[in-house]
């Protein structure tokens, strides 16, 4: 039988905006100090109980070595176990809180810190070629964030925009959710609802050290007539930088425990996972791939959608929730608003940012605290990664838990 899953903590930083409050924080110095307070939350330090490091990151070049990045954050950490680095874009802390899963589900290991991070603003320019020298004319430089694509492939921005005319979902009504993800953010950070996730980052400058605490990308004060009157971006129909997120920095951790370990340690849970997914489509589906990964991971559970009580999908695009609540939904258009209703309901990726490498375990970890406020019960989230890879997260939090 299969071990029961459990979230023991998670943290994350606050997101920051492109070249803003992260953008000159070494990713590792970044990583660490959300991964210490990750290990910190439950009241003692469980850095001596982690058993394996996973850890998700789409650009290592924005670290000052690229490579074995998550060895660097766990040798930082004094964790001497073995770290694992996963790319698979967007998806990756989500890979490798599955990918946790898998060796605490083959008895290899019962306790996991995973991590999501990633600094879009330290993404460097390439100069192909330079090392074989340039004997005459300009050196060109690439930018490997602008926009996001993949040779051989359309721009992202363009696949949103396809799969929203796909789906029959207009401009305005891309704008509307947009608009709304930012409204949601404000009721939510007034409310004190990322309190329980978000660590204030230490920030050392010229003048000592200071202090970001508070998301810094949503514009609340944003209106549906700015939006409409944004332009189109990237070749795409729809897609504009008002319905799309920013290139963002920040960082989330989780501690992954068997239930059995957790239980040994004296420690409550935050939620059960119940199952992870993944899935794959066509290269231009990262629009609707999150609904496949949801239906997956239903499917290996024997859940209905309709039993399922909160539901994040991460606004790469707000193409990507109303796409697939709507292929979640069968277009079933009363259907369909009910899953909107309970989608995102803090707002999003369009008004939080979407550093890339972390976003996932930041939307599993929003649904988790909600859920708590709630007083308990089911909720999946799921995001999709470039290619149009995706992976989704069921979650539980028992009612008399945390009520």
């Amino acid at each position: 039988m299969a071990p029961k899953l459990v979230l023991v903590s998670a943290k994350r930083s606050p997101f920051g905006k492109y070249l803003g409050s992260l953008s000159k924080v070494d990713p590792v110095d970044l990583a660490t100090q959300v991964a210490r307070a990750a290990l910190t939350a439950p009241g003692r330090d469980l850095t001596d109980e982690i058993d394996q490091v996973f850890v998700g990151n789409c650009i290592p070049a924005s670290f000052e070595t690229g490579s074995v990045t998550g060895r660097q954050i766990a040798l930082k950490l004094g964790i001497p176990g073995f770290a694992t680095t996963f790319d698979t874009a967007c998806c990756s802390p989500l890979t490798a809180l599955r990918t946790a899963a898998w060796g605490m589900r083959l008895g290899e290991l019962s306790s996991a810190l995973i991590i999501g991070v990633e600094t879009m603003s330290r993404a460097p320019h390439i100069a192909h070629g330079l090392r074989g020298g340039v004997k005459a004319g300009a050196v060109n430089l690439v930018d490997p964030i602008y926009p996001i694509e993949y040779r051989g492939y359309n721009s992202v921005a363009a696949d949103a925009s396809d799969g929203a005319a796909k789906y029959d979902i207009s401009r305005h009504q891309l704008d509307a959710w947009a608009l709304g993800s930012h409204q949601k953010w404000l009721a939510a950070d007034r409310a004190g609802r990322f309190s329980d996730e978000i660590v204030p980052i230490t920030i050392k400058t010229r003048r000592g050290t200071k202090i970001f605490a508070h998301d810094e990308f949503p514009r609340p004060d944003s209106t549906l007539a700015k939006m409409a009157a944004l332009p189109t971006v990237f070749g795409s129909a729809t897609t504009t930088p008002g319905n799309a997120p920013g290139l963002n920095d920040g960082c989330s951790a989780a501690v992954l425990m068997t239930a059995e370990r957790a239980a040994d340690l004296g420690l409550e849970p935050l939620a059960e996972i119940v199952d992870a997914a993944s899935a794959t489509a066509e290269p231009e589906g990262i629009s609707w791939i999150p609904a496949l990964s949801i239906q997956h991971v239903l499917q290996r559970t024997g859940t209905s959608i309709d039993a399922i009580d909160l539901i994040e999908i991460n606004e790469a695009f707000a193409a990507m929730p109303l796409v697939s609540t709507k292929i979640l939904a069968e277009s079933d258009e009363h259907r369909w608003l009910t899953l909107l209703e309970k989608t995102n309901v803090n707002g999003g990726a369009v008004a939080i940012g979407h550093p890339v490498g972390a976003s996932g375990l930041r939307i599993t970890m929003t649904l988790a605290y909600e859920l708590r406020r709630r007083g308990g019960g089911l909720g999946v989230s799921a995001i999709c990664g470039g290619l149009s890879q995706g992976e989704a997260v069921l979650v539980r939090v028992s009612g008399g838990q945390h009520a």
